[in-house]
């Protein structure tokens, strides 16, 4: 308990101190965004050290906001009948609340090989990418790995999550609402930086 409320101030001090630097980014302070990130995730690694560079909900205020920065993730299946995995580019939206916890949204056809997986199979893994400023600059600092167990949403849940899925990515309806799309949560059980 001690160790874990001793990470949770480092971290959070961290975290003041990116949001910080983050104004002063936006009046010409890139370079010093880029060495507080790294700065910060010097502080994670000594942190997860002992624990092979896994981090368990909640997670700390920097990885929070990384993950509601990111839309764009890589979502990891097991094609049992290929004895292989599936990889698919997800568009998602990350979600925290007392009720849910740390949960990434996601929208899929159900008329894919990856629904007819996730049907079968819950456990799954998420890449996601901090791309900087931008989903396509480069620029990012750092990756994280997330490793949870995902549902197929129905009823009120499921909607509740398109809702915020759509206002997360409003440039892709096509994706999120239709009679076919699915709705999937993934509760994040585990994260680790890269």
């Amino acid at each position: 308990p001690l160790v874990g409320a001793f990470s949770f101030i480092v971290i959070s001090a961290v975290y003041v101190g990116l949001h910080c630097l983050r104004r002063r980014e936006n009046h010409g302070g890139g370079a010093a965004r880029r060495n507080s990130i790294s700065a910060s995730l010097s502080a994670l690694f000594k942190l997860t050290g002992n624990d092979g560079g896994r981090i368990r909900p909640p997670f700390p205020p920097v990885i929070r906001d990384m993950l509601s920065r990111s839309r764009l993730a890589y979502l990891s299946t097991v094609d049992s009948s290929a004895s292989s995995s599936h990889l698919s580019l997800m568009r998602f939206t990350y979600l925290r609340d007392e009720s849910d916890g740390e949960l990434i949204v996601m929208s899929t056809n159900r008329r894919t090989k990856k629904f007819d997986m996730l049907r079968d199979q819950k456990g799954v893994a998420l890449l996601v990418h901090d791309f900087g400023s931008g989903e396509d600059s480069g620029g990012g600092a750092f990756s994280i790995t997330l490793n949870g167990v995902c549902i197929i949403e129905e009823g009120e849940r499921a909607e509740k999550f398109r809702a915020a899925h759509l206002e997360h990515n409003p440039d892709y309806p096509q994706f999120i609402v239709g009679e076919d799309i699915a709705i999937l949560s993934v509760e994040v059980k585990e994260a680790r930086i890269c």
